[in-house]
């Protein structure tokens, strides 16, 4: 269990008998203020509790414990004072999220049970977040094999949408850059319940009538419900609902758009999106540029400029790599074709190698001849 505790006063005489009562139990750090408190988070390995007094000089303990829940969001919090004051104590809770709000003078055995107490709960919202990561790293793996395995075609699109969702991302400084990654990642997961003569019509370019177009044009909200019930999922889910929407669809009268109402991840992966279909029917960088620009009315103007500065400022050089077919690895992108003796494309160009293609492939080599080496780009 982490003990690991931050201790923060201005009184150096404060500090000591602290060190004094408590370092047999746990592994104390001193701070004598709310800025020195704030570096040594920053600086050094994850505390499990941080315990600040609230009269000091510069920032008080509350404006400090603010900071700290910004910095360390999953440290608990504990207040100490030297008058028991209810609206201290409401703004503590409030504002800090503190999680014991003790008088002074405290007795080292009641210090020491609520430190305890402290990290225990600690080691509750580690545990938690641990299992939620495990969880949706689990079911993220599951839902992309699915894709992969599936529609290797959408998958390999989806890919690039990832590529280029996270390139817009950046630039435009969005801060949970790898819910854009995995909203553009799983965009499509929707087509594993579209039926396969649509989904072949779809990638073959074939013109689709009425109802298969109605069907194929479900596949976002079908993506939304696959993925709403994950845990840390649900505004991803959201995001890929509204994919497809048009960004003069929610412009107001302000000529402003609600976040609420169509999330920027949405904004990214239209562009993203639109930018690498039109690729895929053979349009060169540029020309798909235009071919978004001509029709602007759709994307969000901000979001459209950050990919017009990407592609006419960004120089994408890739070294041609050849490899043996046992030494092809996760990640890995394919350069070119991978064939067996008889001609047959078993992987295309393009492709972003996954354990599922990669277990495909080494099975493939089993019963077949493939043609060596195999060509990837570093």
């Amino acid at each position: 269990m982490n003990k690991r505790i931050l201790l923060v006063d201005d009184d150096y005489d404060v500090l000591s008998a602290y060190k004094r009562n408590l370092r047999r139990d746990f592994d104390l750090t001193t701070a004598n203020s709310g800025m020195e408190g704030i570096e040594k988070i920053r600086e050094s390995d994850p505390f499990a509790i941080v315990v600040s007094d609230f009269n000091m000089p510069k920032m008080n303990g509350i404006d400090f414990l603010k900071l700290v829940r910004k910095a360390a969001p999953d440290t608990v919090r504990v207040m100490l004072t030297g008058f028991a004051d209810l609206e201290t104590a409401i703004e503590a809770v409030n504002q800090g999220n503190v999680f014991r709000f003790l008088t002074k003078p405290v007795n080292t055995e009641s210090f020491i049970s609520t430190l305890n107490d402290c990290a225990e709960q600690y080691q509750l919202i580690t545990s938690e977040k641990e299992l939620l990561d495990k969880t949706l790293k689990g079911s993220l793996k599951v839902f992309i094999d699915i894709l992969a395995f599936t529609s290797p075609t959408i998958f390999n699109l989806s890919s690039r949408y990832r590529v280029m969702a996270k390139k817009l991302g950046e630039a435009l400084g969005i801060k949970k850059l790898w819910e854009v990654e995995i909203a553009a990642l799983l965009s499509q997961i929707g087509v594993i319940t579209i039926p396969t003569e649509i989904m072949d019509k779809r990638i073959k370019g074939e013109k689709l009538t009425h109802d298969e177009e109605k069907i194929y044009k479900s596949q976002s909200e079908n993506s939304r419900n696959l993925l709403k019930n994950i845990p840390r999922l649900e505004e991803i889910a959201d995001a890929i609902q509204f994919q497809d929407k048009n960004y003069n669809e929610f412009v107001t009268e302000n000529k402003v758009v609600n976040e609420d109402d169509f999330p920027v991840i949405s904004r990214i992966l239209k562009v993203a999106i639109d930018f690498e279909n039109s690729i895929q029917k053979g349009l060169n960088q540029p020309e798909a540029l235009r071919f978004l620009k001509a029709t602007s009315h759709k994307y969000d103007p901000k979001v459209l400029d950050t990919l017009e500065r990407i592609i006419t400022g960004v120089r994408i050089d890739r070294v041609l790599k050849h490899i043996r077919l046992k030494d092809l690895r996760i990640s890995m992108v394919i350069a070119e074709d991978i064939k067996d003796d008889k001609g047959n494309i078993l992987l295309r160009k393009g492709y972003e190698i996954t354990d599922v293609l990669l277990l495909r492939l080494m099975n493939a080599a089993k019963v077949r001849s493939i043609i060596e080496p195999v060509y990837i780009f570093e």
